[in-house]
């Protein structure tokens, strides 16, 4: 049998989806983070912490919920300044998408050098209501030959950050 060079990316592409689990929800616990390699050190030789770092961390469950965790951290010279975000609710699966509807979230902000800055306060409900997304996502293999899971933060973007199966 001779295949075209048409049919022949289309059963290589159903194959690897296949594979990946393209058909499977992307329930489960998901996790992605990186820092920046340059660090900042205090005058006495202490360690202040890396330029920036930022993480997410996702629990999509089968029963329809989800739990997301936000991290965003910087540091100039010696201040860190570090936001924290928590999204609770309800998750609705269509093709290759997810829809996260927030039910309640929780806004934390600390400063190292503003300490009285410092809050956590539960989110409103406008930002609840703005904080409702819709994500598309595809599975492929990381780096090191693992099941992850890359979502894709918007119509435009076409890059999307790689999600790997965590244990927390």
């Amino acid at each position: 049998m001779i295949f075209s060079f048409k049919q022949l990316l289309i059963l290589v592409f159903v194959f690897s989806t296949t594979t990946l689990g393209a058909s499977l929800p992307p329930t489960g616990k998901w996790s992605y983070g990186r820092f920046s390699p340059s660090s900042f050190w205090g005058t006495d030789g202490s360690y202040k912490g890396a330029a920036n770092e930022q993480a997410m961390a996702l629990h999509l469950q089968a029963n329809g919920t989800f739990e997301m965790y936000v991290l965003n951290s910087a540091t100039y010279y010696n201040c860190s300044t570090s936001s924290y975000t928590y999204w609770k609710g309800k998750m609705q699966l269509g093709d290759q998408t997810f829809t996260l509807t927030p039910q309640q979230g929780t806004y934390r902000g600390e400063y190292s050098c503003y300490a009285g800055k410092n809050f956590k306060r539960p989110a409103n409900a406008t930002e609840i209501a703005a904080a409702r997304k819709q994500y598309r996502y595809v599975w492929e293999k990381d780096l090191e030959g693992r099941t992850a899971l890359r979502i894709f933060f918007g119509l435009e973007d076409h890059r999307g950050v790689v999600f790997t199966q965590a244990n927390w």
